[in-house]
């Protein structure tokens, strides 16, 4: 995912970003963040679907429990400040167009010149 938002010449975000929620003391790490200039934090999480289908990730629990689970800790990461949360799945990544039309609805820019710049 992160060669994909190079390639299509999106801004790079900060990876693996350690938030805390406020309200529960809880600590998350999400896989993409990007802080816009106008104060929105985005955030993106590359989901696969072995994490709500392989037992040693789910703790054998439900493919309901887990979506509870993913819904609390979306909860928890509005709480820590994220604007918008956006899971992308393999297939949009490997699509490219899912991933490219989540990243410009949810207001990412697009990088200009030749450098890559971190946000």
């Amino acid at each position: 995912m992160r060669g994909t938002i190079y390639e299509d010449r999106f801004v790079m975000p900060r990876i693996q970003v350690s938030v805390k929620d406020p309200k529960t003391s809880s600590e998350y790490r999400v896989d993409f963040v990007w802080r816009l200039n106008n104060g929105r934090v985005v955030v993106a999480e590359y989901d696969g679907t072995q994490k709500y289908i392989d037992p040693s990730m789910t703790g054998n629990r439900s493919i309901q429990e887990m979506i509870v689970k993913e819904r609390e800790r979306d909860d928890g990461l509005r709480r820590a400040g994220a604007t918008e949360i956006l899971h992308v799945t393999y297939p949009e990544v490997i699509d490219r167009v899912p991933l490219h039309l989540k990243l410009l609805k949810a207001g990412i820019p697009r990088r200009t010149g030749t450098t890559a710049g971190m946000s």
